[in-house]
């Protein structure tokens, strides 16, 4: 028989339970109804983590901007996280979670191409946008993937962009540099490199004497630099990760090796780590970049992102910035965080100069929309075939841009200066 003071303590536990199914419920739909979420995988822990924060420093400063301004169809932007570590597996893992179990109606990531092309086999397969604002592998545009977008360059256009740097310093200064070697980590970003370096050599008639394609996270180099000292070429183009960028350099320096120019893609050399790990063994190395604090546009922005976390923006970080204002639009676009409409809203998106109700675009051009196009004798979709890139030259501990000579805020040095 059930006494009174049981059917109490029943009673009472009965009506916790339903008050606290009750407060998970109003909890999740407050979140669906007053927050719109968007998912984010890039590499926070592991060997390219300062590369990864410095790219969610860009993302959330951008957050931060749209909702202090009204958010995105009045409601506050709110990033989830996934850590990739680094690692397309982990990364594959990491973007199933948000996409099946958080949700998400749209995606950013990731930062290295052999992750991201992963990700965006994932991103297919559960119909879900997937906007890349740094991944730079040909390959990821070619597949004829629907719910993939890519707005950063290609290789093929930053390997143009680096040689056409070569043969401009050539006229400007009445050199002949003309012998070139490359060297880049054995993965697919590093293979492309090699590639398209090769491609706009012969076009541009360069000569690619010696290419060295490496194991990624190498504990030596040592045999690397002696087979590029002894191949003597004027130019040296690189594409490492900061920790192969960084123990390439000292390498060199042990070596005694100089070629005459050294130019990299935004890679490893733009990272915060390089310089910090390097000063003045980095002097006068130049580099491919998306945006670059001498450039004239996005000089507010830097100034925010400076206060804020004490230092300048480079280009994985501006990239970044731009990139949640893209899909902030693609959203208002669509009308509702829709997968398919987003995604219908990133294919016809066009956007010049300035971000509907937001900032100037702060990248080196003025216009951003998703194309599809054949470039080099390969068909592209969801292209952002506007984009373009300059050339900077570490110049004691800073970046200053160097190219297009139209634009540069100092001449470069030639040759390096060590």
């Amino acid at each position: 028989m059930i006494t009174r003071q049981k059917a109490i303590c029943v009673l009472v536990a009965v009506v916790l339970s339903i008050a606290m199914l009750g407060g998970c419920n109003s909890g999740a739909n407050k979140s669906a109804s007053d927050e719109i979420i968007i998912g984010a995988v890039y590499p926070l822990t592991g060997a390219v983590a300062s590369t990864g924060q410095n790219i969610k420093k860009g993302i959330d400063l951008a957050v931060e901007d749209i909702n202090a301004s009204g958010g995105v169809l009045g409601k506050k932007i709110e990033i989830v996280y996934g850590d990739t570590q680094g690692d397309p597996k982990i990364g594959m893992s990491e973007a199933e979670r948000l996409m099946t179990q958080s949700n998400v109606p749209v995606m950013l990531g990731a930062y290295q191409s052999g992750v991201t092309e992963v990700i965006s086999q994932v991103a297919e397969k559960n119909a879900t946008p997937l906007l890349s604002a740094i991944s730079t592998a040909d390959v990821l545009t070619t597949r004829g993937y629907k719910y993939f977008f890519r707005m950063a360059p290609t290789n093929m256009m930053y390997l143009r962009d680096m040689v056409q740097y070569v043969v401009d310093w050539n006229a400007k200064s009445h050199s002949n540099l003309k012998t070139v070697a490359i060297i880049a980590d054995n993965t697919l970003l590093g293979q492309e490199t090699a590639k398209w370096g090769k491609y706009w050599a012969d076009k541009q008639g360069l000569s690619v004497i010696k290419v060295i394609l490496y194991s990624r996270d190498a504990a030596d180099l040592s045999s690397e630099v002696v087979t590029l000292k002894s191949a003597k070429p004027d130019v040296l183009m690189v594409d490492p990760y900061v920790s192969d960028a960084i123990l390439l350099v000292k390498t060199m320096h042990e070596q005694g090796f100089k070629p005459k120019i050294m130019i990299s893609k935004a890679t490893g050399v733009i990272d915060p780590n390089f310089i910090k790990n390097l000063h003045s063994q980095a002097e006068g190395i130049t580099t491919a970049v998306e945006w670059n604090k001498g450039m004239s546009k996005g000089k507010d922005i830097n100034q925010k992102f400076e206060a804020k976390y004490g230092i300048p923006m480079n280009g994985h970080s501006a990239e970044a910035y731009t990139a949640v204002w893209v899909l902030k639009t693609a959203i208002e676009q669509a009308g509702e965080p829709n997968r398919d409409k987003i995604r219908a809203a990133l294919a016809n998106l066009k956007i010049e100069k300035k971000f509907p109700n937001g900032p100037g675009i702060m990248l080196p051009y003025d216009k951003i929309s998703f194309e599809a196009i054949e470039l080099a004798g390969q068909q592209h979709l969801n292209l952002n075939v506007n984009a373009t890139l300059g050339i900077a030259q570490i110049k004691s501990d800073e970046y200053k841009t160097v190219w297009p000579f139209s634009v540069a805020e100092v001449q470069p040095v030639v040759p390096l200066p060590w």
